[in-house]
């Protein structure tokens, strides 16, 4: 009897241990969570003071080897002790604004990308049923009777898209651009380093992928090609000291000597996405901004002064899913 009931008290005692320990865990995730959130807005404000720096000194934002690829070494600020910081700079104004394509420019794209012209007919009007305001179906697109008949729960958001991870939601989208598990696949990827929601107006050749320059300024591989040699500088390599970058429409008519007549290039950076991760003791954390780059935040009043931010924020948000800042 004493042997039993030793083994029921320490199965017991095992029990409240493991409790215990998820629930100490769990009290930790949330603690770091919060630490490091903390942490990431810290490290954002630098990013940005030192992007309001460099766009005071050269009148804009071109590339990141103006100087502020490394934010901290710019600014000569030390993370505290024990702490890792990772900076990620996307351009957006690299990209091509899906939300304001018409339909011949979106079967260019989808033809670059590689599918046959009735694909890319039928993804073009799918796309365009989805963020026009009607319900008028066109020829080969699809509205909300459609959905519906195909027993779907989305049905057309009838205004412009949120994110381009949003397509899969559209019909027929899903079934090229993504696995039967839901992952996106090389195609997806190849189209969303080539366009953006975000209005950018002209492209920035210093970022530009060579599907967007394609299907929207009508370049070839030639042209890439001259573009990616004079960014590269004198010793032909990207990522060294003597990187050029087009700070001025002059340089990209030196480049580019043929550039198609209306061809939507620029050389500033008008939209930029700023990604900023942090880890300490197995756990990290992540806060993506996107910001308008041409645009100041409205003057905020605060003791009797008028303060002002140097870039307008678009959108700004966690690392997307449920395992931001849990341990690695």
């Amino acid at each position: 009897m004493v042997l039993v009931l030793i083994v029921v008290v320490s199965f017991a005692l095992t029990m409240f241990i493991e409790k215990a320990e998820v629930e100490i865990k769990s009290e930790g995730y949330f603690v770091k969570r919060s630490e490091l959130r903390m942490d990431a807005w810290s490290m954002l404000e630098v990013a940005v003071a030192v992007l309001a720096d460099v766009k005071a000194i050269d009148g804009a934002l071109y590339a990141p080897n103006q100087g502020w690829d490394d934010p901290l070494e710019y600014a000569q600020v030390e993370p505290r002790e024990g702490l890792e910081v990772e900076f990620s700079f996307i351009d957006e104004s690299g990209k091509v604004d899906l939300n304001t394509l018409d339909r011949d420019s979106l079967i260019l794209l989808f033809d670059e990308l590689g599918f046959e012209l009735d694909i890319s007919s039928r993804l073009s009007d799918v796309l365009l049923d989805w963020i026009d305001v009607d319900d008028e179906t066109r020829i080969e697109g699809a509205e909300s009777e459609d959905y519906s008949s195909l027993e779907l729960d989305v049905h057309p958001a009838n205004q412009p898209l949120k994110s381009v991870e949003e397509l899969r939601y559209l019909i027929d989208f899903e079934e090229f651009f993504f696995d039967e598990n839901g992952l996106p696949l090389p195609v997806f990827s190849q189209l969303e380093e080539a366009v953006t929601v975000h209005e950018v107006g002209t492209l920035n050749v210093n970022s530009a992928s060579s599907l967007a320059l394609r299907a929207m300024a009508d370049l070839n591989e030639f042209d890439k090609q001259a573009i990616d040699e004079f960014l590269k500088g004198m010793d032909g390599e990207l990522g060294t000291g003597d990187d050029n970058y087009f700070s001025s429409s002059e340089d990209i008519s030196a480049v580019l000597v043929d550039v198609p007549e209306g061809a939507p290039l620029g050389h500033q950076i008008s939209v930029l996405t700023v990604k900023v991760t942090v880890r300490e003791g197995g756990y990290a954390y992540s806060l993506i901004g996107t910001l308008s780059a041409t645009t100041e935040a409205p003057a905020l009043e605060q003791s009797g002064e008028s303060l002002r931010y140097p870039f307008l924020f678009l959108d700004l948000r966690e690392q997307p899913g449920a395992d931001n800042a849990r341990p690695l």
